[in-house]
């Protein structure tokens, strides 16, 4: 008998969440390349389930990692993992929210509403800019 912790939804979901953060630590400006403890304070996963999920989200080409200083490793989103973050985060969150600087701006004509679009709109990064002047 599997552990509920494991099962299959469970893993899935950890997967979804897990690139759902990097996604909007990548959008928010806040880190492209973070480490497993600083990316579970956003997710409070076990070690052990977090250490798994990780790794097959490697395998699977949706994460890289890269060596640090202190031993331990950082992981970052490939160009399939923001592509895969964009669409699991816009299926989570695109009902709650308007337009965050990780999705698109209002301008129809700007290249952030392309299909294949996996950056940061240029227009929303100007916008607090402007309105702090």
């Amino acid at each position: 008998m599997k552990n509920a912790d494991h099962s299959p939804t469970n893993t899935l979901q950890q997967q979804d969440e897990i690139l759902q953060v990097l996604y909007w630590l990548r959008g928010e400006g806040l880190g492209n390349v973070v480490s497993l403890a600083e990316l579970n304070r956003f997710l409070t996963m076990k070690q052990s389930d977090l250490s798994e999920a990780i790794q097959r989200l490697i395998e699977n080409g949706l994460l890289k990692t890269t060596p640090h200083d202190d031993d331990t490793f950082r992981v970052s989103l490939t160009e399939a993992g923001v592509a895969e973050g964009q669409r699991r985060f816009k299926d989570e969150f695109e009902n709650y929210l308007g337009h965050e600087s990780h999705m698109v701006c209002d301008d129809p004509n700007c290249d952030c509403h392309e299909p294949d679009f996996a950056g940061v709109c240029s227009h929303l990064l100007d916008q607090p800019r402007q309105q702090q002047l």
